[in-house]
């Protein structure tokens, strides 16, 4: 696996996918930068990460190496690939929260965008974001952020965590092994009532009952009423303020 390390990018996923498109001797490469200036989530939503604190990286793989290129599945593989890195670390109340994210009990610890590459139809690759807030220890406009050292009270190479979490990821995704039941038991709130919002402001109750083969989130009501939601479609109370 090739790694590439750069000081500054505006987004390590950016970057990444038209340097494959160049460079075709490489089936995974894994970029990080140590400031990443234009960092992005789902949705167009912007990541916020300290210069030089944390990991800000992406991983591409070659189809060559998946055996899936359903872009949910590959979305549970890598989120469980930085699952298992993070659960080395020891952290606290570690879980995934729908789709993407990860999180230390009620706070965010990082984020994953997976990316594929396509031509046509055809799916030639995909491309794995990560963000992990790891040495920074302050998040003013950032109420639910947490980080490594935040809840370890400890200070850990960002490097030497980025090359092993894109080897895990590797792994992972070239493995074929079918993960969605690991994805489901450490899914943040599964198994118990949490409160969710509409976009429109309507509160409701219910509990999250599976995910479907597409990412679509199955909540069962009270009643016993099932619903499935897209991303857009739903949010997670306890995270309503820190979109």
């Amino acid at each position: 696996m090739l790694f590439i390390k750069l000081s500054a990018i505006a987004s390590t996923n950016s970057f990444l996918k038209e340097w494959v498109q160049q460079t075709k001797d490489y089936d995974a490469v894994g970029v990080w930068t140590e400031h990443q200036t234009k960092g992005r989530g789902r949705r167009d939503t912007t990541w916020h990460a300290a210069k030089g604190l944390n990991l800000t990286g992406s991983v591409y793989l070659a189809a060559s190496l998946l055996h899936h290129d359903h872009t949910f599945t590959l979305n549970e593989q890598a989120c469980v690939a930085v699952y298992n890195t993070l659960k080395e670390y020891k952290i606290p109340a570690l879980s995934i929260k729908w789709p993407n994210d990860i999180l230390s009990g009620n706070k965010k610890l990082g984020g994953i965008l997976v990316e594929p590459i396509l031509r046509g139809t055809d799916v030639q690759g995909v491309v794995i974001g990560c963000g992990i807030n790891v040495n920074q220890r302050s998040f003013p406009d950032l109420p639910c952020a947490t980080s490594m050292a935040m809840l370890l009270n400890d200070r850990f190479s960002v490097e030497a965590m980025f090359e092993t979490l894109a080897k895990n990821i590797k792994a992972q995704l070239s493995s074929g092994v079918d993960v969605h039941k690991t994805y489901m038991d450490v899914l943040f709130g599964r198994k118990r009532p949490l409160d969710f919002l509409r976009p429109d402001g309507a509160a409701f109750s219910a509990t999250i009952t599976d995910v479907s083969p597409s990412g679509r989130l199955i909540l069962t009501h009270s009643d016993g009423t099932v619903a499935t939601f897209d991303e857009q479609e739903v949010i997670f109370k306890v995270a309503s303020n820190c979109q």
